[in-house]
């Protein structure tokens, strides 16, 4: 883990940020905002590419600086959309690379090994996915809809952002237990270059997703709840 004590700025180049700490490439992934920007600072960019800038420097530092920024705070000045934008971005990247991505190496690091330890852990993360998918799935089709509908002055749909909190479950959880298993019970004599990889990236994905649960569940749902006890005055 990097040790950054810098706070990111507008007016700083986008490269500074990345070269500060190279997990932004992945805020800008999912931000769907390409490489290539030259000497452009992260206001021109991100102004280029349709997204709030002071947005994207709060995700940034929240990313890499946690523990230096007001986060509660600076969070409640910003407008909600962009983080509506970011949180769905975040699931396309999951379910669509991250995911995927992490099963291509798991079939690859059993094969020709114990099939019934295969079977076992290929069937647990496939589970697993099913679940993050619906969770996900959830989320785009029907909260964001909803919270979106929230932030319009005529807004009649009567669902409450209590339903999502009481039904929003724990999905690093299951990671960690996929961690465990693949570090205590698969056998030495499979690649353990590929297996260090695999749980590598499970360690990323787990924090990846702490971040995203912090937000919607920290961050997110307060706000749309002061949104809602607005709307009944």
């Amino acid at each position: 883990m990097q040790n950054i004590t810098i706070i990111f700025k507008k007016s700083m180049k986008m490269s500074e940020l990345i070269d500060a700490d190279y997990r932004l490439l992945l805020l800008l992934n999912k931000l769907n905002i390409s490489l290539g920007f030259g000497e452009k600072n992260v206001d021109t960019v991100c102004r280029e590419n349709g997204f709030d800038p002071d947005c994207f420097i709060f995700l940034a530092n929240f990313q890499s600086n946690k523990s230096i920024i007001n986060v509660q705070q600076v969070f409640n000045t910003l407008p909600l959309e962009p983080f509506l934008q970011y949180l769905k971005g975040s699931h396309s990247y999951f379910l669509e690379m991250r995911l995927p991505n992490i099963r291509r190496k798991l079939e690859l690091v059993f094969a020709g090994s114990d099939k019934g330890l295969q079977h076992v852990v290929l069937d647990f993360f496939d589970n697993y996915t099913k679940e993050v998918e619906e969770h996900m799935q959830y989320e785009d089709d029907t909260v964001f809809p909803y919270v979106r509908c929230l932030m319009s002055e005529s807004c009649k749909d009567s669902y409450s952002i209590n339903i999502f909190e009481e039904r929003h479950n724990d999905i690093e959880g299951k990671m960690n237990d996929l961690k465990q298993i693949l570090m205590k019970y698969v056998p030495g004599t499979t690649d353990q270059m590929l297996m260090v990889n695999i749980l590598m990236e499970l360690y990323m994905a787990e924090e990846e997703l702490e971040a995203h649960t912090y937000i919607e569940d920290s961050l997110v749902i307060p706000r749309v709840k002061e949104m809602e006890k607005n709307r009944k005055k």
